[in-house]
């Protein structure tokens, strides 16, 4: 039985992720649900899909992830399931199931907003319960895609896109996508940006974020790098992260989510 993976901005004040659980339990008691996270920055869809699209290809063939972040729910936006290569992602269509979709390969699409597998009642602000949470729990059993909803153009679905840097001169204007508990500021910086430049592990970067400059080393890991000193490496998310061993790089730089900091080889 494939597992059911979560991921949500609902956080843990509320009971929203319970009931998500308890309506899956319903319909199969033998469910086996994981929660990816449901810290995700409140509304922030990129946010969301860049965590599902890193995390994705760590779970099994098979897997079911239900995602919601979700501030259109209500409107006119669709609820769909997509069968890519290796999964089936159910959420709404507002670009947080593309990035996944799309680097593991649309198969088929389904508009799930009329789904018959739905809950009887449905509300106009919690389609985790009432839409996403039953359906994903239908699919988990065995029931057919083709009867879960109606099939769609698979070309049809919301894409977002995580920002590319810019180059001038050879300083990069990078994006913050992505900061985690630690503080750790991943950039939308690729590897392979780094080898264009000539950037070697040893080499002194200047970061400019504001009024606020710092040199940080390009190393494996923060940990390499004195406590309290700035470094710069390659995350687990395969980008250029910006992390201060023993410290918070986010506090230190001042950058918040989509700030542009300025990254150069020093001297």
């Amino acid at each position: 039985m494939p597992l059911i993976v979560l991921l949500t901005d609902y956080g843990y004040k509320d009971p929203y992720v319970g009931i998500l659980k308890g309506v899956i339990k319903r319909i199969n008691p033998a469910a086996e649900i994981v929660d990816l996270t449901h810290g995700v920055e409140r509304q922030y869809i990129r946010e969301g899909a860049l965590i599902l699209k890193s995390s994705a290809k760590y779970f099994p063939p098979g897997t079911i992830f239900v995602a919601v972040v979700d501030p259109g729910v209500g409107s006119q936006r669709r609820s769909i399931l997509v069968k890519t290569r290796n999964y089936i992602l159910v959420g709404p269509d507002n670009g947080l199931l593309s990035l996944l979709a799309i680097e593991d390969g649309i198969e088929e699409v389904y508009d799930i907003g009329e789904s018959r597998y739905r809950l009887e009642k449905v509300s106009g602000t919690f389609h985790g319960r009432d839409i996403f949470a039953p359906v994903a729990a239908y699919a988990s059993l065995g029931v057919p895609l083709s009867e879960l909803g109606a099939r769609v153009d698979s070309n049809s679905i919301q894409v977002i896109e995580i920002p590319k840097p810019s180059v001038h001169g050879g300083a990069v204007r990078a994006r913050v996508i992505y900061i985690d508990v630690y503080g750790n500021v991943l950039t939308n910086v690729e590897p392979w940006l780094l080898d264009s430049l000539g950037w070697r592990m040893g080499d002194t970067l200047l970061v400019e974020a504001g009024s606020v400059r710092r040199e940080c080393t390009l190393t494996r890991s923060f940990s390499l790098v004195k406590v309290g000193e700035l470094a710069c490496y390659i995350s687990s998310f395969d980008y250029l992260e910006l992390g201060v061993n023993m410290g918070d790089a986010s506090r230190e730089l001042g950058v918040r989510l989509d700030d542009e900091p300025v990254i150069r080889k020093a001297g």
